[in-house]
């Protein structure tokens, strides 16, 4: 009898659960009710999106790998600024949006690098260089040796930096072109080459540092950094091409060290400072 208390009353907790689930909101048939119209039933945007004016509906498998939960939840709640996306918070009540915003996130995308690199040539080269390493002398970032990661370079593409010559894309550049550029400039992406550091290192600082471990790090760096590990790549270029060494008799070659040399040069150190 006690047994069969027992399997009744977990049934009746199942039953109970799955009702429960049942009442939350669908994510998928509620945007296919909302957003398909504009968006396509995929996210892969509609034939009626694609004639919105001033500016077509977006693509949102190109965006929801990249995007936080946090922004796309700002965009379904708000809409967006001059464009037909509409504030859905006077629709939808927030535990929809959250619905909506969830189905919106298992969206994939597979990045046309090929596409980047074309619309990286034409839109972002003439300060960034054809190669990334911005050698053009209106001060923009050498992307092969950015530590931003692949969303935050999305982000970046997408609204620019403030005070600086990068303007948002985001109404220039399909969310395609968007993420194709993203992927194809973090494909750019340079390591440093430990043995051709500890060529470079041999060549340039063993006069003074036998090894890595002998360098003491000083000033203002080193009162939250004790060891090489602690330093960021950034600076320690610094350190590299601006310490004082620099200046000394016999070290001007420091100065011709190009980027890819003082990442070697760091690889290295990395490797071999305790």
């Amino acid at each position: 009898m006690l047994k069969t208390f027992f399997i009744l009353t977990a049934l009746m907790s199942l039953v109970a659960g799955t009702a429960q689930a049942s009442n939350l909101p669908d994510g998928k048939a509620l945007f296919s009710k909302n957003c398909a119209i504009c968006h396509g039933i995929d996210g892969s945007v509609s034939d009626y999106g694609k004639t919105l004016e001033p500016f077509p509906a977006r693509n949102l498998r190109a965006i929801a790998p990249y995007v936080g939960y946090d922004e796309i939840r700002r965009i379904v709640t708000h809409g967006t600024h001059k464009s037909k996306m509409k504030a859905m918070k006077y629709v939808l009540d927030p535990l929809e949006i959250e619905a909506i915003v969830d189905y919106i996130k298992t969206f994939s995308y597979k990045p046309n690098v090929a596409n980047g690199k074309q619309r990286f040539k034409e839109v972002c080269a003439s300060c960034h260089g054809n190669d990334g390493r911005a050698q053009t002398g209106v001060g923009a970032k050498n992307l092969v040796y950015s530590k931003l990661s692949l969303e935050e370079k999305v982000h970046t593409i997408r609204y620019g930096r403030s005070g600086t010559l990068m303007t948002a894309k985001r109404h220039q550049m399909s969310n395609a072109d968007i993420a194709d550029i993203a992927n194809y400039v973090d494909s750019l992406k340079r390591g440093g080459n430990a043995k051709v550091g500890g060529k470079l290192y041999a060549r340039n600082c063993k006069s003074c540092h036998a090894t890595p471990s002998d360098i003491h790090i000083i000033g203002n760096v080193a009162v939250r950094h004790k060891k090489i590990s602690d330093i960021s790549d950034h600076m320690l270029d610094l350190r590299i091409r601006h310490g004082r060494h620099v200046d000394r008799e016999g070290r001007k070659a420091i100065k011709k060290l190009s980027s890819d040399d003082v990442q070697d040069i760091i690889s290295y150190l990395r490797k071999n400072s305790k």
